[in-house]
């Protein structure tokens, strides 16, 4: 019997059961739980998770092997922290992001998140023509993004959906599909009401994930 398959779900909001992108987070992995072969779900909370921050000093650990530099056993067992934050991402067979739209972008514990896990050498490399390579294996990414606003598509006031898939994208990640939850600042019982749909459409998609 084959393996459930396992799910990462990275949460990018701070605000727990407030949160409306995980809470229709929450109800594609209910959908996807519901299939025949459940999955194994791990959460990673950005904001509760011990990343190691990318600080001075991992940047200069991160340069060293670039610039012909020998890193120290410092450095070494710092970088190490870094090769797990890849690790653990790599494993997973599928992976689930859902995050709000902040300043027209990222939660910051996000995009440092995403800072820990491109790295050279790592899920990211150079071929023979002096072209960046994703070097991960591309699998099923959901994109559950939620934001206060309305943006059309294409406009050029989101920087939360763009840089998502092509960071993704990058190191190797191409299979993304999106559900964008818009209008998140309505008054009760607007609000219940709106994001009650939207979970109903989450369900629906992890049909196919």
């Amino acid at each position: 019997m084959a393996a459930s398959p396992s799910i990462l779900h990275v949460v990018g909001s701070p605000r727990g059961e407030a949160s409306a992108s995980t809470r229709v987070a929450r109800a594609f992995l209910d959908g996807c739980a519901e299939g025949s072969a459940a999955p194994r779900v791990t959460t990673l909370d950005v904001w509760t998770a011990d990343l190691p921050r990318f600080d001075r000093d991992l940047a200069v650990a991160k340069l060293a092997p670039l610039v012909g530099e020998t890193r120290t056993p410092a450095q070494e067992e710092a970088w190490g922290r870094v090769e797990r934050v890849v690790a653990d991402f790599a494993r997973h067979d599928k992976i689930v992001i859902s995050t709000p739209m902040w300043n027209f972008h990222l939660p910051w514990e996000l995009k440092h998140f995403f800072d820990l896990l491109v790295q050279p050498g790592l899920s990211f490399g150079v071929n023979d023509a002096y072209e960046h390579v994703g070097l991960l294996e591309d699998r099923p990414v959901q994109l559950i993004l939620s934001r206060s606003s309305r943006f059309p598509e294409g406009s050029p006031d989101d920087f939360q959906l763009p840089y998502l898939k092509h960071v993704l994208g990058f190191i190797g990640l191409h299979d993304v599909r999106v559900l964008v939850v818009e209008g998140t600042t309505l008054p009760r019982p607007a609000r219940e009401e709106l994001l009650a749909g939207y979970c109903e459409k989450a369900r629906a998609a992890a049909v196919r994930f």
